[in-house]
């Protein structure tokens, strides 16, 4: 019994140095993917490789939330024909970067898991993903190998034994999975079919809860998201005039999530921006379309457009999506920012971004709370664009 005693001391030891905050970015990350549709890719060898058919199994099951979208995890190693095709075919090493060069798409995400850290095909495989633009998460040993210099985020199981090291990644996945899982319940439709039209009280009811409008006119609680959705959907009813309607929209959403700055960016069917306004220290200007042009194209807002896919920045300095200023190069300042396209008909019609001047300052309920108004406003956008013939 004294090294059964020891085992549990040292995983005692290993749990206590789990690093926090990168389990949350992967949490974050995750979460992201699931608010996007992104695919989730998990591979592994051995008893990695079971413990990465767990993972997908607790992603795609365990994780269903009413009123979040569901993962779409797929595990590189469930297949038994195409693993050991791609095997004999083209050797080992190549049989998990052959699944994922089928499937593998930007902005995924790919779960890999390695004691070592130096399994060829796994690295292999994220070399690909990495080469494609998508987000990389490994779970290694202690030593890391290479995988833990080539992720985007690595958790690596400060034990010696490998059964340790197995032990503390499958306790992390079944940590990701209840933290996804206890997310607050607010739904996100990432992309409305385009056969359906917004129902506003209909769609506060299920972003917002018990803090809705009720049938009955009761106005939903001062300073609840549900009230700012309201206020947004009636004055889009009352204003005719789309510029003055998105001056509203803009000064009421950086007041409600502290915003300094932001933008709202409307586009033509060529996706040139036709109209817009520019916000700094927390007033709603004009923006001329030439300026707004140059930020689409080269900042976070453009990126949001060619992807059609909501992004949260924790931090501007380290997000290569977002267009530095010189005065951010020059003190070296990090802010944190919001950026969710307005779709319509499968189309961006206009692209909504909030900025603030600290880092880590915008949440995943603020990215919810966005994206319910961009999906609130998208419709009304359009029908003013074609009243006044844009």
């Amino acid at each position: 019994m004294e090294r059964i005693n020891q085992y549990i001391d040292e995983m005692k030891t290993a749990i206590d140095l789990i690093p926090m905050d990168r389990f949350d970015q992967i949490v974050e990350i995750l979460h992201q993917a699931r608010l996007n549709g992104q695919q989730v890719f998990i591979m592994g060898n051995g008893g990695s490789a079971s413990t990465a058919s767990h993972f997908v199994c607790d992603l795609a099951k365990n994780t269903r939330n009413y009123g979040w979208p569901h993962f779409r995890a797929i595990g590189l190693t469930d297949n038994v024909a195409i693993l050991t095709a791609y095997a004999n075919d083209e050797g080992y090493e190549n049989a998990l970067a052959g699944q994922l060069a089928n499937l593998l798409r930007p902005n995924d995400v790919v779960v890999a898991i390695s004691c070592s850290g130096n399994s060829a095909n796994v690295i292999k495989a994220v070399e690909l993903a990495n080469q494609s633009g998508a987000i990389t998460i490994g779970l290694t040993g202690r030593k890391g190998g290479k995988l833990a210099t080539m992720s985007h985020v690595n958790i690596s199981a400060q034990a010696d034994a490998i059964q340790q090291q197995e032990d503390v990644h499958l306790m992390l996945c079944h940590m990701i999975t209840v933290a996804l899982n206890e997310l607050p319940r607010v739904e996100v439709i990432a992309r409305r079919p385009a056969y359906a039209e917004p129902n506003t009280l209909t769609l506060i009811k299920s972003l917002f809860g018990k803090d809705v409008v009720e049938e009955t006119g009761e106005l939903a609680p001062q300073g609840t998201p549900a009230e700012l959705v309201q206020k947004i959907s009636r004055e889009m009813a009352q204003n005719l005039d789309l510029h003055e309607m998105l001056t509203y929209v803009l000064q009421m959403t950086l007041d409600s999530v502290g915003a300094s700055s932001g933008s709202i960016m409307v586009l033509n069917d060529e996706g040139e921006v036709v109209d817009g306004l520019l916000a700094y220290a927390g007033k709603v200007n004009t923006g001329s379309l030439d300026r707004l042009e140059e930020i689409k194209k080269q900042g976070l807002a453009g990126w949001v457009v060619e992807n059609r896919q909501a992004a949260l920045v924790k931090n501007t300095r380290d997000d290569p999506r977002w267009l530095r200023r010189e005065f951010e190069e020059s003190t070296g300042a990090s802010r944190s920012a919001l950026s969710v396209p307005l779709i319509t008909q499968d189309r961006v019609v206009g692209v909504v971004t909030l900025v603030h001047p600290k880092a880590g300052w915008f949440t995943m309920e603020d990215l919810a709370l966005l994206t319910a108004i961009t999906i609130t406003i998208s419709y009304s956008v359009t029908a003013r664009k074609k009243v006044n013939g844009d």
